[in-house]
């Protein structure tokens, strides 16, 4: 029996915030009901009038940034300026869909000699299913939300349970942007609720989530033969040269391993680093790993808030559990975390076996994993040595050779000499089993639309 409703809790301090009502399957596939209705006379707007309703959101959030961004900490729990990252970047990235918008949309046009004329014309889809996650949950969602919008869809929004409020004020946002009732509908819920938009007849799902989750909703949409967008995380490496910018390479392994707690799919969870700077590289590791301060998301003294529930917490336990089995030594710091609240001490796990839980499953959450390894060659061949494949780096002075290296990593974003994270301009998604389809960029905004081939005589 689905629970009737679910909260909004605090995890720095597990004080309930708010209750939410749990949208039934009947009321599910209600929402997606007026999405559709809405729709037809959403897309029969033209763009420009779409683009002054985007236009406009991207005005309220800044408007509205300094209480967004308190409401995503108190909520999620990453620390402040995390969220004065996460909050106006949300912004820019619409910013970019509306001026985009054009570009993502216009017909192609061209001759097939001594036949026809043709004209690629890219349309909607109609209704968009969109399932999204509470580790950045205010700019994930609006990655879909905004482009599938702009382009003339509807969509039906299905906020993480562990953060429904700010799938509330996403809404909001839209609602006083000036745009039309039904066009975003959003339903409350938790597994059940997401199951019931995916038995929908919605034409698109864009999922971000985990594995399990996304090939459940392969399976379930085959029926349907609908369109798929599924970025279903990873077990990313970082290739560290021994010619490396070495601080910069220290810096970017402690941000990629404990930025929002761990909680990111493009977390640096396997880093592989030359023999030649091997020990040194660990030592000053763990020297910024231990200085890490760890604290409610709201202090502004603290580096690392807690993890989003208990339930992650255990996940997090088990994974050191294993490791301290598995792993040549594990490193635990040593900082005395808060009486309240769902926070874990950060750790490095150093040399695991192959089988160990931190190479073969995604951690999600603040343990850095340092691999001795002879050279390069074994670094990538041992990189690409999984199922997943969502983001990589590779640290190295010599860029050109860091290039050729980047190419050779099976991941959907590879970057040389940085920390990887997404940005509006680029395709972001993944390979093997970290996903299909892209979000983000020409490509990922064309993922909300059919092409159509229209052919007259010449």
């Amino acid at each position: 029996m689905p629970a009737a409703s679910i909260q909004s809790v605090n995890p720095a301090t597990g004080e309930v915030l708010e209750k939410f009502p749990v949208a039934s399957a009947a009321q599910v596939l209600d929402a997606v009901a007026r999405a559709r209705g809405a729709q037809k006379s959403w897309v029969a707007r033209p763009l420009s009038e779409r683009k002054v309703v985007l236009a406009s959101l991207a005005r309220l959030i800044r408007e509205r940034e300094d209480f967004l961004e308190r409401a995503l900490t108190e909520e999620q729990g990453k620390v402040l300026r995390e969220s004065r990252w996460e909050v106006p970047d949300a912004a820019v990235r619409i910013d970019y869909f509306v001026s985009a918008a054009e570009e993502a949309s216009a017909p192609e046009e061209g001759v097939v000699p001594a036949r026809f004329r043709f004209k690629n014309i890219r349309k909607p889809l109609g209704v968009v299913g969109a399932v999204k996650p509470w580790n950045f949950p205010f700019t994930i969602p609006l990655w879909s939300i905004a482009p599938a919008i702009l382009l003339g869809n509807a969509v039906v929004f299905k906020p993480s349970e562990y953060t429904p409020r700010m799938g509330r004020l996403i809404g909001e946002l839209f609602r006083d942007a000036g745009l039309p009732d039904g066009v975003l509908e959003i339903v409350q819920g938790g597994d059940d609720t997401g199951k019931a938009i995916v038995a929908s007849d919605v034409e698109m799902i864009s999922f971000v989530g985990s594995q399990a989750a996304g090939k459940h909703i392969m399976r379930a949409s085959a029926d349907h033969l609908r369109k798929l967008a599924l970025e279903l995380g990873g077990k990313d490496p970082m290739v560290v040269c021994a010619d490396a910018d070495f601080d910069a390479a220290v810096t970017g392994a402690v941000l990629g391993a404990f930025r929002n707690a761990g909680q990111v799919c493009c977390s640096a969870e396997r880093i592989f680093v030359e023999s030649a700077i091997f020990d040194r590289f660990l030592d000053a590791a763990v020297a910024k790993t231990c200085a890490l301060r760890i604290g409610p998301g709201l202090d502004e003294s603290s580096d690392m808030g807690p993890l989003i529930s208990e339930e992650q917490k255990k996940r997090l336990v088990r994974h050191l559990e294993d490791s301290r089995k598995s792993c040549e030594r594990v490193i635990e710091a040593g900082q005395t975390l808060p009486d309240r609240g769902f926070f874990a001490k950060p750790a490095v796990a150093v040399n695991p076996s192959e089988t160990s839980l931190v190479l073969t499953e995604e951690t999600f959450g603040p343990i850095m994993t340092l691999i001795r390894v002879r050279d390069a060659e074994e670094a990538i061949d041992r990189a690409n040595r999984t199922m997943f494949g969502l983001t990589a780096s590779v640290w190295t002075r010599d860029v050109e050779r860091g290039a050729r290296l980047a190419e050779r990593l099976e991941a959907g974003t590879v970057a040389v000499n940085q920390p990887v994270g997404s940005v509006a301009q680029c395709p972001w998604g993944g390979v093997k089993h970290s996903g299909i389809g892209r979000l983000l960029g020409i490509e990922g905004m064309r993922e909300f639309t059919q092409t159509v081939n229209l052919r007259t005589p010449l």
